[in-house]
């Protein structure tokens, strides 16, 4: 073989790759996409959802998290789940912190850790507020909360 059919067959060999590739990832985007397929959750009103208190906890199917509402009115969600281990945590009002009972995590009103084990702050969850209605919306991915 010479010098010129080898480059030739090559320069096939790669044609031929490139349009194989682009055929199978033309009939599977996914496979090169990694577009999140997020959850849309509908708290409801503003006022409504902070009636009777600062925070809430809510579940939706097998997620936990805490939606709060600081003196300054700022909302913010967090994954109720502790960096550390995993456990539960919860909004301790009268603190101000968030406490993970099975190894004594504390966590600021921030989610940053603040004693026990954890060294990661908790995950925060995609909230926004519906200019026209006012409602509070939380998005939850295939790894949120």
């Amino acid at each position: 073989m010479n010098r010129r059919s080898f480059f030739e067959q090559t320069l096939q060999y790669i044609t031929l790759s490139v349009m194989s590739l682009l055929t199978i990832f033309g009939i599977f985007p996914d496979l090169i996409s990694e577009k999140r397929k997020q959850k849309k959750v509908v708290l409801g009103k503003e006022d409504e959802v902070f009636r009777y208190s600062r925070y809430i906890t809510k579940q939706v199917d097998e997620q936990t998290f805490i939606v709060k509402q600081d003196d300054r009115g700022n909302i913010n969600a967090f994954d109720a789940r502790c960096t550390h281990a995993g456990c539960r945590v919860e909004w301790n009002e009268s603190n101000n912190s968030f406490l993970c009972k099975c190894h004594g995590g504390i966590f600021d009103s921030d989610g940053k850790p603040v004693s026990g084990p954890p060294k990661e702050p908790l995950k925060k969850v995609p909230l926004h507020r519906r200019a026209n209605t006012n409602e509070l919306i939380i998005y939850l991915g295939d790894d949120s909360a």
